[in-house]
């Protein structure tokens, strides 16, 4: 796994956190700056960050260090090799759907990960 660079995220994304089935949508890099900042040690080492191109992110505080200046411990976000197969972020969407209190969540689908997260962004809205 390598340190991406912002510029290399294909945005919308997501966030995937491991202990929960509800997903954070991400419209922008402002959006992951403003969530890096407000949950910087909250995230754990298997939490996700997923883009539109299907690229997985891993989601990596920084250790934290008295008196160091607090952008220093953002998390970082790490690529990994392989992108997330289809079928496995459709189950993602179904379960933050049931999480959310959505009917119907069996005929949910989506033929593209850009399509499933411009779902959680509806899902989300309404």
């Amino acid at each position: 796994m390598t340190q991406v660079k912002m510029a290399e995220i294909e945005w919308p994304a997501i966030i995937k956190l491991t202990e929960n089935d509800e997903m954070l949508y991400l419209a922008h890099q402002r959006d992951w700056l403003e969530i890096a900042c407000l949950n910087q040690h909250h995230f754990i080492n298997t939490d996700l960050l997923l883009d539109s191109k299907g690229q997985q992110y891993s989601i990596r505080t920084a250790p934290t260090h008295e008196n160091e200046d607090p952008i220093a411990e953002l998390p970082v976000l790490l690529k990994q090799e392989q992108k997330l197969p289809l079928t496995d972020f459709i189950k993602w969407v179904q379960n933050h759907a049931n999480a959310i209190g959505q009917c119907c969540i069996a005929k949910l689908a989506f033929t593209t990960i850009s399509q499933g997260i411009d779902i959680v962004r509806s899902l989300d809205e309404q």
